[in-house]
């Protein structure tokens, strides 16, 4: 019996026989080559391939569909698979084109150190590049023919890898490399199939066939366990099945509070990797979708990259809302490092103040923006709103990207919703305004809207005692923003960390609030909250 340490990327503990997995990819064939047939070679490999993935997204979950969505248009590529004809009709053969490209385009997604997001693509190429390869060179692509559920054992895992195996026979995965934030690993939490990385090539020179406990939610694996190790899995796996019917049933009341009021709770996100976690806690949508996350310090991703991004967040989201929060620099801190000095000050040009200066920036995202609510119901707001000329001056840009949009006869959503955070006293004070000027939505911001109107930081430990979320000056403002939106029924959202504190989240509830967005780990007390408050 040896235990194997590693990370969680899927929680959960079964009990099981190990199956190894291996990746071949052989792109040797005898040369020399003819351009033209290999390019033809190619043509044809990329459309099975497609086939291929267009059948994987048909059986997937919305959440895993954008995966294999982005796979299929990266064969589409027109910069990437230039280069691999290019290589081609240098004399090189298709499949070892493929390879070379794929690999090169690979490498450079998983060097973007700070782009989380983008470094997670990088394997998606290498797993789209290394099916056409298999479909130019013949080799299977159906990795294993399972007669019982196994555990996955592998260097690393592909997105695809889990749909290759027959359906219902993964019962665990464990690699020697990888991330717990890998899109494999994303799917595997949303097959419910628990999941390690990182356990070290020494675990998968000798577990094919051996029998395997693994406690995928403490980060370890247990090859060949003895009787006693063996019973105590057993014991733990009945009581784990018992825990998961409870929390069930509480996924499963209604959004009512005790005295029949219903609410809605949502989630505040970064990506289409927290969404899904969100989604699986019960989320009925997002209520803020931080963008600032996917920036590269000095670069912001151009349209198309930000395209997909939106696009994979909606997925994700499974059909719900999506409320995506425009640039905020300076509230969103990893991304510090790309704008210095006063436009990333709390008190200087944040949010919509430092959008309207770029705007170049600002109609690349709002463009993107426009074109992924084609694609489900997307709707965007502006953080750090003053007043009501910074709401015109961007709902001016807004309908300049709509002009430019038909322009180019790209596909958008003409009715995409647009709203304000209000995280500003003074934008409080004047919601009615916001209301007046065809504001489609209003959210609260906690986070930003307490420090500015304690005038305490609320990074800063020595002010804590003034930063007071359910203070009597933050309810004041709060019921003049619901008694602003009641006069149109413009709906109103109140979000941040405060939010996530069910005694806070309760006090909201009795000013007449009934949207909440809060982090995905704090929805299920959140909702025990409300289920037990009367308003």
């Amino acid at each position: 019996m040896k235990v194997y340490k590693g990370s969680c990327a899927s929680p959960g503990l079964v009990l099981g026989q190990v199956s190894r997995l291996e990746h071949h990819v052989e792109t040797t064939t005898v040369g020399p080559f003819k351009p033209s047939r290999e390019l033809q070679l190619l043509t044809d490999a990329i459309r099975t391939a497609q086939d291929e993935l267009e059948s994987m997204a048909d059986r997937a979950a919305p959440s895993e569909q954008a995966i294999f969505q982005f796979q299929s248009m990266m064969l589409d590529d027109e910069g990437m698979m230039n280069e691999v004809r290019f290589c081609i009709n240098a004399g090189i053969g298709a499949a070892a084109a493929m390879n070379q490209v794929g690999q090169r385009y690979a490498d450079q997604l998983a060097n973007m150190k700070d782009n989380p997001y983008m470094q997670l693509r990088s394997v998606d190429i290498l797993d789209a590049s290394r099916r056409v390869i298999n479909i130019i060179t013949n080799r299977p692509r159906m990795w294993l023919a399972l007669d019982h559920p196994v555990i996955l054992a592998a260097e690393r895992l592909m997105p695809t890898d889990l749909f290759s195996v027959p359906s219902g026979m993964i019962l665990g995965i464990i690699t020697a490399e990888g991330s717990g934030q890998s899109h494999a690993a994303i799917i595997a939490r949303a097959m419910n199939i628990p999941g390690i990385v990182q356990v070290g090539r020494d675990f998968l020179d000798d577990c094919d066939g051996r029998t395997v406990i693994l406690d995928a939610t403490g980060g370890q694996c247990t090859l060949d366990p003895d009787a006693a190790a063996r019973q105590q899995a057993e014991t733990r796996i009945c009581e784990l099945q018992r825990e998961n019917e409870e929390m069930g049933q509480l996924h499963a009341l209604p959004n009512r509070t005790k005295d029949g009021q219903p609410f809605e709770l949502l989630a505040n996100c970064f990506g289409p990797e927290d969404i899904d976690t969100a989604m699986q806690s019960g989320a009925q949508g997002v209520g803020l979708l931080r963008t600032g996350y996917m920036m590269l310090p000095g670069r912001i991703l151009d349209e198309q990259e930000q395209y997909f991004f939106y696009c994979s967040c909606l997925a994700a989201a499974k059909g719900c809302p999506v409320t995506v929060r425009t640039f905020d620099f300076g509230s969103d801190r990893t991304i510090s490092d790309a704008y210095q000095g006063l436009q990333s000050s709390k008190l200087g040009l944040r949010g919509i103040r430092n959008s309207l200066r770029q705007p170049h920036q600002f109609e690349t995202q709002l463009c993107a923006l426009l074109r992924a609510a084609a694609r489900g119901p997307l709707r965007v707001m502006f953080p750090m709103v003053t007043n009501v000329e910074d709401w015109d001056a961007a709902m001016r840009v807004v309908e300049r990207c709509r002009e430019h949009l038909r322009e180019r006869g790209v596909a958008f959503n003409e009715d995409t919703k647009f709203g304000v955070m209000l995280s500003v006293p003074a934008a409080c004070l004047t919601a009615e305004e916001f209301v007046e000027h065809g504001v489609d939505f209003l959210v609260v911001g906690t986070n930003d809207l307490t420090q500015y109107t304690h005038a305490a930081d609320r990074e800063l430990a020595s002010a804590e005692h003034y930063y007071r979320p359910a203070s009597k000056a933050m309810k004041k403002l709060i019921t003049m923003v619901m008694d602003a939106a009641k006069v149109r029924n413009v709906p109103v959202t109140i979000c941040g960390l405060a939010v996530g504190n069910p005694a806070n989240t309760v006090q909201y509830l009795q000013l007449g609030l009934r949207s909440f967005s809060v982090s995905p780990q704090n929805l299920l007390n959140v909702k025990k909250a409300l289920l037990e408050a009367e308003t």
